[in-house]
């Protein structure tokens, strides 16, 4: 199989049995997925879902973020991973949506790369998931799961992962292509214990053909 032939065996695969994939964590507005993105760097989007309704409901838009102390905001995210950092990243990020941008979330990476605690991946997620922009954020389990499969290839970075998919994945299903990625890497594709034997990319998957065929599973 070349590598665009799986490629194409994976688009496929997923298309038929995950057209709608999308992001599993909860927002009603831009600035509430750029809040629960940045909430969940490390931290699993269950906790973040978990935390955010009370976060919301104090703190529904930017300008109210903005005016935040460090007390006040602390105990609503106490329970996520590096709750301290992202305490600041969030009162920091608000203070300079309402600064530069009039409160609103751009929806450019070279503008939202700007935002205290917005990396390149969590640019690529609000471009994404908000405008359908043919953006790739790797996390984790995008990298591991395009390692794995053989779609990526010596791919030591995220943006060299980054570099590779969009080089082979149609512009027009990158926004749904990165939740198909993530969310196997989540629930099938997992780190430690892959569950190979109820993955339906077999036929496509590197990994597969190394560690169970040839292993004589």
């Amino acid at each position: 199989m070349t590598r665009r032939e799986r490629f194409q065996f994976v688009l496929d695969y997923f298309s038929k049995h995950n057209p709608d994939a999308e992001t599993e964590l909860l927002y009603d507005s831009p600035y509430q997925l750029l809040v629960a993105v940045i909430l969940s760097a490390q931290c699993t989007d269950k906790r973040v879902n978990m935390t955010t309704p009370a976060l919301f409901q104090r703190y529904p838009d930017p300008a109210t973020l903005a005016k935040a102390s460090f007390e006040e905001l602390f105990p609503y995210i106490k329970s996520i991973s590096y709750p301290n950092n992202k305490t600041r990243h969030l009162i920091g990020m608000a203070q300079m949506l309402m600064a530069q941008f009039n409160g609103e979330v751009p929806l450019t990476v070279e503008e939202l790369v700007q935002l205290p605690g917005v990396g390149r991946k969590t640019a690529n997620v609000i471009t994404s998931v908000v405008d359908n922009q043919p953006n790739m954020a790797v996390d984790t389990h995008v990298f591991r799961v395009s390692a794995r499969i053989g779609l990526t290839v010596n791919a030591k970075t995220p943006l060299a992962a980054e570099k590779q998919l969009l080089e082979f994945i149609p512009r027009e299903m990158v926004h749904v292509a990165h939740h198909w990625l993530i969310l196997h890497g989540r629930y099938v594709c997992v780190a430690r214990t892959p569950k190979c034997a109820e993955c339906g990319l077999q036929q496509a998957c590197k990994w597969f053909s190394k560690h169970y065929l040839t292993a004589g599973r």
